[in-house]
């Protein structure tokens, strides 16, 4: 027999038709156990494994899903797909990994592909889902898309787009910053970062101004800046607020990039941290814990994220009833870069 046994041969050699083959490797109708035992043994004799196409003609699924991430390179989107395709693999599916490098037409052009390579269904990060106001054309696509495969949403939402949506909870884990630094006597504090009409910015935002509120400490409108969400970002905003007539005690920066940034123009000015002032991040990259002096930030559970989007996406592929909305906790990740302040 030819080296890369069919379906077909395994019928021939059998003396049975195709679809036996296919119902004996389904398990999903009975077989006669002569018929059964006679097939089994032609598939063992082969170790006879069926390609992913055939394997999706038997199962009607391909065990096969996408995940669309804005930029590989940032350690947030790194990590939690890390995590995600490990899990997903441990259930049987591989992943198609599509860099959308934060360009919608290039989402477009993934999502329409993954749909062609018939995976079984897609995790979409960042991108389209962080924007406050959504394109309406973009949310058609996205409903069009979602027509054929089921969709989950991590970290982010379309207006218009009723998808399933598995985030972790950042307004908490901003409230939680907040309470921290109150309870180590700060009462001036900044929040830096981000750029307006992302939704992970405002969120964040949003936290800071209720918190601040609830712990009746003010808010000075200078020292609220958005510029970006990279290092350069963090540095940039650093110097402006650092050439104003008062300065904060405390810094609450939108993710860990910006805490580096921020952290790095402090030295430049010869400012200590956390003796002079103190800087919290958000994510707990990799980089949080080992960047002297050790940045106190929030975690956003990549573990628990990365398998409950996954969880509800094979849910959803099974046609099984899933949790429209998921929401993971974070965690604070206390370390040296805030400490009491003296009064």
């Amino acid at each position: 027999m030819k080296k890369n046994v069919t379906i077909y041969d395994i019928a021939n050699e059998a003396g049975v038709s195709p679809s036996t083959v296919s119902r004996v490797l389904t398990g999903k109708e009975r077989v006669k156990p002569d018929t059964k035992s006679k097939v089994l043994s032609v598939i063992e004799k082969y170790n006879f494994r069926p390609n992913s196409l055939a394997r999706s003609l038997l199962y009607k699924q391909s065990k096969m899903i996408g995940i669309v991430l804005p930029d590989i390179n940032h350690p947030f989107f790194s990590t939690l797909v890390l995590k995600s395709e490990a899990h997903a693999l441990s259930l049987g599916y591989t992943s198609f990994l599509c860099n959308s490098m934060d360009d919608h037409q290039i989402e477009s052009k993934y999502l329409q592909n993954l749909v062609d390579k018939q995976v079984d269904g897609i995790i979409f990060l960042g991108g389209r889902i962080n924007q406050v106001e959504t394109s309406k054309e973009l949310a058609e696509e996205m409903n069009k898309i979602r027509e054929r495969v089921p969709v989950v949403f991590v970290n982010g939402e379309m207006e218009g787009v009723d998808a399933h949506i598995v985030q972790t909870d950042e307004h908490d884990g901003i409230t939680k910053v907040i309470d921290l630094l109150k309870n180590f006597n700060h009462q001036k504090i900044a929040f830096l970062g981000g750029e307006m009409g992302i939704s992970s910015r405002e969120v964040k935002l949003r936290a800071y101004t209720e918190a601040m509120e609830k712990n009746h400490l003010s808010i000075n409108p200078n020292w609220v800046m958005d510029e970006g969400f990279d290092i350069e970002s963090g540095e940039e905003l650093a110097n402006r607020l650092l050439y104003q007539s008062e300065r904060p005690t405390a810094i609450v920066c939108v993710n860990d990039f910006v805490a580096i940034g921020v952290i790095k123009t402090l030295d430049k000015f010869g400012l200590r941290v956390p003796e002079d002032i103190s800087v919290v991040g958000f994510d707990d990259i990799y980089l949080a814990k080992d960047y002297p002096p050790g940045i106190t930030s929030v975690s956003q559970n990549y573990e628990v994220l990365g398998r409950t989007a996954v969880d509800v996406l094979v849910k959803l592929i099974n046609g099984e009833e899933a949790e429209k909305q998921v929401i993971v906790p974070t965690k604070l990740m206390l370390r040296n870069s805030c400490q009491l302040l003296k009064k």
